[in-house]
């Protein structure tokens, strides 16, 4: 059985953001990794925790990272006569971001995204690098 290709078109559930980042993802996973069809899931979770990324920021450019609460007395109309501070709370899109971050950072290691991990492939894949370097040595004419 023949190991697929990734798919260039993104899963038909994928909406905006998401879709973009697989259509820009793809293609370099295409030409620069062992990535394959195998690998269909984790690209769909790479995508989707970048959706929450952009999300997240989203919404702590437009609310801030953290948001006041108050307290509030009204009269018996209902007009407020007294407001009181009660607590000062932090953005729950602050720690989507940090998670989806986290998550973004592990995926793209694991497909060889980031600078490390395309370091370790090159190793992997490259035959004229023999023990050279090693201190057993990297020649087999027996002398020590």
């Amino acid at each position: 059985m023949k190991i697929k290709d990734l798919p260039d078109e993104p899963p038909k559930y994928m909406e905006g953001i998401a879709r973009y980042m697989w259509r820009r993802i793809v293609p370099m996973l295409k030409d620069n990794s062992f990535a394959n069809e195998m690998d269909k899931t984790l690209v769909e979770a790479l995508c989707d925790n970048y959706f929450v990324l952009r999300s997240s920021a989203k919404s702590i450019n437009e609310h801030g990272a953290q948001f006041e609460v108050f307290d509030y007395s009204t009269d018996s109309k209902g007009k407020v006569i007294h407001k009181e501070l009660k607590a000062i709370k932090k953005n729950p899109a602050v720690d989507s971001l940090d998670k989806a971050t986290k998550n973004i950072r592990a995926i793209s290691s694991e497909l060889g995204l980031t600078p490390q991990s395309r370091a370790e492939l090159l190793k992997l894949g490259d035959p004229d690098d023999d023990d050279e370097d090693s201190p057993f040595g990297g020649d087999d004419d027996g002398e020590f």
